[in-house]
């Protein structure tokens, strides 16, 4: 080791430099991953989401009843994980990662298309079927009268019948309408889960411009190197970190410095603040179009801006985890010296170690951990 740390140089609190041996061991290579809460969406699962959401949307784009269900699944799993997060994290800044609602953009446009289309669709079709039989009904004078009357039995000429002036305001036989129900349904789940969607897009918003007051915002990341009486790290540039216990079993972590987390507070910012302006631009384009609206071929009626927004959010999260998988954080390099110190021995060991990025293995770990922090025994099984 090139460090010139002096005999007094403290390594921990009342541990100093002097009270070890000046010769190093070799360590065996390991890993170093985040700590519960340091690590964002896997690129593994923000795969699996573009890999479904990029089928919904062409199918959204061009047979919009096709893609339903799947979309109303989609958004209910994009709920439920960001409720989740903000439940374990408490929407800490130190663990924006896990709870920053990046994902969600493409879920509010698929709700707010479906609520428009299926309103857009049937509240015609129930018009257009009233004025019809209005019409039918005094079109053709006694003739009709006359068919009617002598399809009718003795009872039903009794009962008063009753038509309204105005067709919108009669009463719908949804019997006329194979599916109405269903379509019902659909909307009116679509339309709470967009409004829940957008709750939580805005107090994502909220906590993230909160979490950029926070001082001195650190994380712990982590390795099976740092135990067996491990008390300090020191790096090829000379850089001292304390090891402290890990909430998880077998290993021990250093903290650093939150850089990572700052950035992605203010990505986040920037994201949803984009998407918000993108969703109230896609609203005005479907109110003021309809069904039969087109630009150069395409059906304008869509939710363009979202759709887009939302695939290169997924592809951006894919990217910066495949980099994060396979980078150790800029404060740690490869090569580093572990200082044990036994009680039963005068001098300390000192072993230089050689550390490995997490990889996908301890980006799913610390994502888990974080997601599912509230669960405690249910999901630590201890």
């Amino acid at each position: 080791m090139s460090c010139n740390f002096t005999a007094s140089f403290e390594l921990a609190r009342n541990v100093t430099f002097a009270m070890f041996e000046s010769i190093s061991d070799s360590c065996p290579r390991t890993y170093l991953r985040p700590d519960p809460g340091g690590a964002k969406l896997p690129w593994l699962f923000a795969l699996l989401l573009l890999f479904f959401h990029l089928p919904t949307c062409v199918l959204r784009a061009v047979k919009w009843e096709s893609a339903q269900y799947l979309a109303l699944g989609l958004a209910i799993l994009g709920v439920a994980l960001t409720v989740q997060a903000f439940v374990s994290t408490a929407a800490a800044a130190a663990e924006v990662l896990v709870w920053m609602p990046l994902t969600l953009v493409l879920d509010v446009g698929a709700m707010l298309q479906m609520v428009i289309l299926i309103i857009e669709k049937h509240d015609k079709r129930i018009i257009r079927r009233g004025r019809n039989e209005d019409e039918g009904m005094f079109a053709g004078g006694g003739n009709r009268s006359d068919r009617v009357a002598d399809s009718m039995t003795d009872f039903e000429m009794q009962v008063p019948r009753y038509v309204a002036a105005d067709p919108r305001r009669a009463p719908v036989d949804f019997g006329h309408y194979p599916g109405a129900l269903q379509y019902a349904f659909v909307a009116l789940t679509s339309a709470i889960l967009f409004l829940l969607l957008l709750v939580l897009q805005i107090y994502g918003l909220y906590a993230a411009v909160s979490g950029q007051h926070v001082k001195d915002l650190r994380v712990n990341w982590c390795s099976p190197a740092f135990r067996d009486f491990a008390v300090a790290v020191t790096t090829g540039n000379c850089e001292k970190y304390e090891i402290i216990p890990s909430s998880s079993n077998g290993i021990g972590c250093i903290s650093l410095p939150g850089h990572q987390q700052r950035d992605w507070l203010v990505g986040t910012i920037t994201v949803l603040s984009i998407a918000l302006g993108c969703e109230v631009l896609d609203t005005i384009l479907m109110l003021c179009t309809n069904s039969g609206s087109k630009f150069r071929g395409v059906k304008a009626q869509r939710p363009w801006l979202t759709m887009y927004g939302g695939v290169i959010v997924l592809v951006i999260l894919v990217a910066f985890g495949v980099f994060n998988a396979n980078h150790l954080p800029k404060e740690v390099t490869e090569a580093v010296w572990i200082y044990r110190k036994e009680e039963s021995r005068a001098l300390g060991r000192v072993c230089r170690g050689q550390l490995s990025p997490g990889g996908l293995r301890g980006m799913i770990i610390g994502y888990m951990d974080g997601l599912f922090e509230s669960w405690k025994s249910a999901y630590q099984g201890v």
